[in-house]
């Protein structure tokens, strides 16, 4: 069921905010259910503001600029004079975008149109956070020297996080439907995962995008430990190479592609990661002896750690 206020919309994810305010305050605003629980009341002290309205002619309102990114046939990005123009497009809708949004170089600040009875205006309601858009967006400010988003299902357990990455099909739903019966073990995600880094640790959040087996929690952990997912015929884990390890994640991750100091970020923060936290390829069978050896390899790290003192 969708959630609809006439008032803004706050999506809260990692600590970062984006409103969404309509033009028009007339138009009430609506949110499906994978965003309501990272809907925020109060816009936080990271939150960026886009004014979305309907567009008065048949196409919306665009500024042309030198495109820096294009997947061809759904979303591109341009360089204006200001700042960036982000539009979105369809088959369905022809050829011209049916969502445009120009933002700041900081993507702090946007105000953009959208075609009625598109995805973002239908039935008289404006639907904001309708994919790529919203990620796209946090993709932008994240690459900003905030943090990573990955391919990944993200655990807390116990207080700890823990982090499966795989590319599709590498079993992330698999694992995180074993990890939802533990007692104790929260899915913050089984798709998308964001990870940042805080004073003294790394914390991995949780993210509505693309949940491919339902999960999306509001919640985040300190980063305890990485594991690279590898479907095999029996279970065990694998250590590999530093710089190994970085170029894993980097194939499981979504750096902004378009933007050349971002995607140094990314290398830089994802090789800095790899010296803090341990990443290691998980080799399992799709059954429950991958969370037995998950808990087995976190109970043996512990003890470790209790040995040192």
């Amino acid at each position: 069921m969708n959630v609809e206020r006439n008032r803004p919309l706050i999506l809260e994810i990692a600590g970062i905010g984006l409103e969404i305010r309509s033009s028009d305050p007339s138009i009430p605003m609506a949110v499906g259910p994978p965003h309501v629980p990272f809907l925020a009341e109060a816009p936080g002290k990271d939150c960026a503001l886009v004014v979305l309205g309907p567009s008065s002619e048949r196409a919306v309102r665009r500024s042309g600029g030198r495109p820096v990114f294009d997947t061809g046939c759904i979303w591109r990005i341009e360089e204006t004079g200001e700042g960036h123009l982000l539009t979105l497009r369809s088959p369905r809708f022809g050829r011209d975008p049916y969502l445009s949004v120009e933002f700041d170089r900081e993507y702090s600040q946007g105000e953009g149109e959208t075609l009625p009875g598109g995805p973002h205006l239908d039935q008289g309601m404006i639907h904001p956070f309708v994919s790529p858009f919203d990620e796209v967006v946090f993709l932008a400010r994240l690459a900003r020297g905030r943090g990573v988003l990955v391919h990944g299902c993200g655990v807390t357990y116990q207080g700890r996080g823990i982090l499966f990455l795989g590319t599709s099909g590498s079993g992330k739903t698999t694992i995180a439907g074993f990890w939802k019966n533990l007692p104790g073990a929260v899915v913050l995600s089984d798709e998308r995962i964001v990870i940042r880094k805080e004073p003294g640790e790394y914390r991995i959040f949780g993210t509505p995008w693309n949940a491919g087996g339902g999960s999306a929690a509001p919640a985040s952990a300190p980063l305890e430990s990485i594991f690279i997912l590898e479907q095999a015929p029996r279970t065990i884990l694998a250590d590999i190479s530093s710089s190994s390890a970085v170029a894993q994640m980097m194939v499981r991750a979504f750096p902004a592609m378009w933007d050349q100091e971002g995607l140094e970020f990314a290398v830089r923060f994802l090789a800095q990661l790899s010296e803090q936290v341990p990443v290691r390829r998980l080799q399992f069978l799709p059954d429950v002896s991958a969370v037995e050896c998950v808990l087995a390899d976190l109970t043996s790290g512990e003890a470790a750690r209790e040995g040192t003192r």
